[in-house]
């Protein structure tokens, strides 16, 4: 097999042989931060070839460049295997972390890294609660079917009724491309229940629509009054109530996958033109980005912060590489009220997302004023330098008028504390 290694002396990918892959010139290109990212997929499938057991010269490849592309679900994962034939689980749980960590609304990282805990993991709660996790995080995505279906298979496993029954419901909350069947799952599962219930009793039990009537059950359901609910449903020693806490839980259910069907069919048109939500350098046609923008204006109108914020971290996998996501982002949560996050947001598009591109940078100089935070908004002009003579007068004409702006500020603070005091 012919490989493409790196030139000794020009530091150049080429053909040539094994013998020239070295760790010295690997590191001295990865430090030059020349490459493109097809440069670093075709040395990252070199380095696997040539040292598939070298877990250091490994890392050094799979570490720089998740740290420049971090949304690359695909690498993390190579990146545990590698781990998981080399080194102990923990290692492997590690890599795991990290990729939750820089890529913590992609389904898919949290499908694996699941999935590796089902095989690896000895106790089922430890397991259970990394689903949970991740779920905390994906649950409102449209496509996290896979996760949940995962995570249904565990719990058969285990044979855990109660955590099925939370599941079946908790499915059925929000849109999801499996939402009718998920459905059809809780009605079947319902109605095993019911034919258990039957056959324990002396009498075949009465389950009339009239029940939804009853005063005690609320119009909102929260986990605890569903898990409530469940135990009820469960327990043996409480005989025939048992028939009321099972109506209490196929009305709860039918309610609400009625509102979960209600939102779906209004995000179905947008969902359905989503062509590729995963991250990728390659640019999004025209098409795709309005659709975005079309999802995250109809989103913006609902009354579910949590969901929109959830909707753009997820638009934000494969929009990744486009400014105006990343500032109409931080304009929406600042004017909820969300400055951690919008902070958050723009530390993530000017160090890692968008470094190099000059108008992200003008815009946390901007943000950070305007919030009154000066150091940072001189920080975010320093991080903006370009080599470019027409940019650079730009920059100096717009951080002067900044600069303007924050000494007539600090005057009028001080002008209103001298005020402040005359009156007392």
């Amino acid at each position: 097999m012919e490989l493409q290694v790196l030139n000794s002396e020009s530091g150049s990918v080429e053909r040539n042989s094994p013998a020239g892959l070295d760790k010295r010139r690997v590191q001295e290109v990865i430090a030059e931060g020349s490459l493109d990212f097809n440069e670093w997929t075709s040395l990252i499938s070199e380095i696997d070839y040539v040292f598939p057991d070298d877990i250091e010269m490994i890392s050094l490849v799979y570490d720089s460049f998740l740290a420049e592309f971090p949304l690359c679900y695909g690498y993390w994962m190579k990146y545990a295997n590698h781990k998981a034939r080399l080194c102990t689980i923990d290692k492997v749980v590690e890599i795991f972390e990290r990729a939750v960590e820089s890529a913590t609304y992609s389904v898919d990282v949290w499908f694996h890294y699941c999935s590796f805990s089902m095989s690896m993991f000895e106790d089922p709660h430890d397991i259970r609660r990394l689903f949970k996790r991740g779920l905390s995080f994906v649950g409102k995505d449209y496509l996290c079917h896979t996760l949940w279906d995962k995570y249904l298979e565990f719990e058969f496993s285990q044979r855990c009724w109660n955590s099925l029954a939370q599941i079946y419901v908790q499915t059925l909350r929000f849109p999801s491309k499996k939402l009718h069947r998920y459905y059809d799952s809780f009605k079947k599962l319902a109605v095993a229940w019911k034919e258990e219930l039957e056959c324990q009793s002396d009498s075949t039990l009465e389950f009339e629509s009239e029940f939804v009537l009853d005063s005690e059950v609320p119009t909102y359901y929260k986990d605890d009054d569903i898990s409530c609910v469940i135990k009820d449903l469960l327990d043996p020693s409480i005989g025939l109530a048992r028939s009321k806490a099972l109506q209490k839980y196929i009305f709860i259910g039918e309610q609400i996958y009625k509102e979960a069907c209600q939102l779906d069919e209004k995000i179905n048109g947008f969902e359905t033109q989503i062509r590729r939500p995963y991250f990728h350098v390659k640019p999004l046609d025209g098409i795709q980005l309005k659709n975005w923008h079309d999802y995250l204006n109809f989103a913006e109108k609902q009354e579910d912060f949590d969901w929109v914020v959830k909707l753009y971290e997820r638009c934000l996998i494969p929009c990744a590489s486009y400014p105006e996501f990343w500032m109409r982002y931080v304009d929406f949560v600042e004017i909820k009220g969300g400055r951690e996050i919008a902070n958050y947001a723009l530390a993530r598009a000017t160090e890692i997302f968008l470094k190099r591109v000059p108008v992200i940078h003008l815009f946390n100089a901007r943000y950070k004023e305007q919030i009154g935070d000066v150091y940072a908004a001189r920080a975010a002009f320093l991080e903006n330098d370009t080599e470019s003579d027409s940019a650079f007068i730009e920059n100096v004409t717009i951080k002067a008028n900044m600069e303007r702006r924050l000494v007539c500020n600090k005057f009028l603070i001080i002008e209103k504390k001298l005020l402040t005091l005359s009156i007392v």
